[in-house]
């Protein structure tokens, strides 16, 4: 498949420039340009009419219209961004220092757990490795000089590991020299637990893996996330453990969804430091944000103070992930595409 800016690597924008030193040029000029323009400009520094004449007329530059832009209290900032034939939503969480941006990989989502509100719209379609980038993009032109976009999160609508190729793309660009050159253990792409693609991406980048495993049983965890049928507890912690070996040094980030009387007991803490014993890891757990439907609800404070307590006591690293941008329906597993001009939950998108 041919690509386009802004997801061309170093090595392919040389070939169609004639030059290394162009190529250099117009990574240069990505980084400096903000907001993202529309289309590609008619010059650029450093780089001659006539070869970007010629590079023009081949490639284009995959820019979103932004539907809209909104931003809770806490300075929590989403997006409804629009490809060809597409809509996704992308957000932006400033912490002290720098901001987090979280992408979407796909419209929609090819997976049905049951806690997520973005796999109530299916998949519409797989998004281009330019069409992730772009998001980055875009929520870096947003960030304010104090909390810089420094941290790329795969957390959005979709399973990227449904979508490996363009993810893998995506991350090679992310990281690449002289822009953006986000460190590759900054970029981290979460799976529900896709056992092919979770080898592949462990053997293929140093970027980080994040495993949503919400479960420390497959009679749990199947009725929580279907596809656990298909790659069981068992098969996801070989992989981990098999690559562990490999490079005892590379830590997994494990999210844990907790839900009230679901998965938040004391022996469901026991079982998950058993679990993750073997390997490196640390975990995050998540207060689940809750949509109407699914008949779940988040887990009293005192049952998630306990779990957590129980968990860092056994010499497990672990920290609770608190909400941010539930105002705006921008909280992990709340994604969802605006109807009729109103965000999940009543959120207005303007």
């Amino acid at each position: 498949m041919a690509h386009t800016l802004p997801a061309l690597t170093l090595d392919e924008l040389s070939q169609a420039l004639g030059s290394r030193a162009r190529a250099l040029a117009t990574l240069q000029w990505l980084g400096r340009v903000q907001p993202l323009p529309n289309a590609l400009p008619e010059a650029i520094p450093n780089v001659s009419r006539r070869a970007w004449a010629d590079f023009k007329a081949h490639h284009a530059l995959a820019s979103p219209r932004i539907a809209a832009r909104t931003q809770s209290p806490d300075g929590t900032t989403k997006y409804a961004l629009e490809f060809a034939g597409a809509q996704v939503e992308t957000v932006r969480i400033p912490t002290r220092g720098r901001s987090t941006v979280c992408i979407s990989s796909q419209a929609g989502c090819s997976r049905h757990c049951a806690f997520c509100a973005t796999h109530t719209l299916g998949l519409k379609r797989q998004l281009l490795a330019e069409e992730m980038v772009a998001q980055f993009l875009v929520a870096r032109a947003d960030a304010p000089p104090s909390a810089p976009a420094r941290n790329v999160v795969f957390m959005g609508m979709g399973e990227p590991l449904d979508n490996l190729e363009e993810v893998l793309r995506a991350v090679r660009v992310l990281t690449q020299a002289p822009f953006p050159q986000l460190k590759a253990e900054s970029v981290t792409v979460s799976t529900s637990g896709v056992v092919p693609g979770m080898v592949r991406f462990l053997s293929e980048t140093r970027a980080s893996l994040a495993l949503s495993l919400n479960a420390t049983t497959d009679e749990v965890r199947t009725r929580l996330m279907p596809q656990n049928a298909l790659w069981p507890i068992a098969a996801l912690m070989d992989v981990l453990q098999t690559f562990h070996a490999r490079d005892p040094r590379r830590a997994t980030l494990i999210e844990y969804v907790l839900f009230d009387g679901v998965n938040d007991s004391d022996a469901d803490a026991d079982r998950l430091v058993a679990l993750l014993q073997p390997i490196h890891a640390r975990v995050n757990l998540i207060p689940w944000n809750p949509f109407p439907g699914p008949g779940l609800a988040p887990p009293r404070p005192e049952r998630l103070a306990a779990f957590h307590q129980r968990v860092s006591r056994a010499g497990q690293r672990c920290m609770v992930r608190w909400p941010r941008g539930q105002e705006i329906a921008g909280a992990c597993g709340q994604l969802v595409l605006a109807r009729d001009g109103v965000g999940f939950l009543g959120a207005p998108l303007r």
